[in-house]
């Protein structure tokens, strides 16, 4: 074990309705396959990427740029969806909805995302710290983000920002990605990436949680 990094210490996540409703750690997990330590790091980055909470989609609403705020909106809903935010992931595809298709729902769409959010991220902000409700135990790692992330953890990045790059990524490390995912389910992330559906992409990368 590297001299700084923290060895896997035992955190206790609350297995209550209201607790999953706000994040679903199990469901996280079987999405990348039980992958753990890239499920913290997931946890990790999304506390660092969404700090602000919904004001980033707000301030690029007040400013009459929706393409940016439906972009915004788009890759939340996403990068929620993945870490099992389920709460926050309907909001999120709520307020989507509304500004491709409805102006007058957006303010309402958006206010409605404040309280998701702010659950979401107080609960990160425990199991981050290692103090999560009480309950049952899983191990979850307590490291830093890594600079140099495993390849899985690349590509479900890519898909979360609908990046273009994830293309590329496919070509150059296909064999690997076999490996990991398997013939069948490579095959249907490739399919949806190279139709840039990439949400398409991250519930066929999901499909073995069922």
């Amino acid at each position: 074990m590297p001299p700084n990094e923290k060895p896997p210490v035992p955190l206790e996540l609350r297995a209550d309705a209201a607790t999953r409703e706000v994040i679903d750690m199990a469901d996280g997990i079987d999405r990348i396959m039980g992958n753990r330590a890239l499920y913290a790091r997931m946890l990790q980055r999304f506390r660092s990427d969404y700090a602000h909470g919904p004001l980033p989609i707000g301030a690029a609403l007040a400013a009459g740029d929706t393409i940016l705020a439906h972009r915004l909106a788009h890759t939340l809903k996403g990068a929620a969806g993945l870490i099992g935010a389920h709460r926050l992931h309907q909001h999120a595809s709520t307020l989507e909805l509304a500004l491709r298709t409805d102006p007058a729902a957006q303010e309402a769409a958006l206010a409605a995302l404040g309280d998701p959010f702010d659950q979401v991220l107080r609960l990160l902000d425990q199991v981050l710290a290692g103090g999560a409700p009480s309950g049952f135990v899983q191990d979850m790692p307590q490291r830093s983000l890594m600079p140099d992330p495993a390849l899985l953890a690349r590509l479900v990045q890519l898909l979360v920002e609908a990046d273009g790059a994830a293309v590329d990524l496919l070509e150059e490390s296909g064999a690997s990605l076999r490996v990991i995912l398997g013939e069948a389910r490579l095959a249907q992330v490739t399919k949806a990436v190279n139709d840039f559906d990439f949400d398409g992409a991250l519930r066929a990368l999901g499909q073995a949680a069922g």
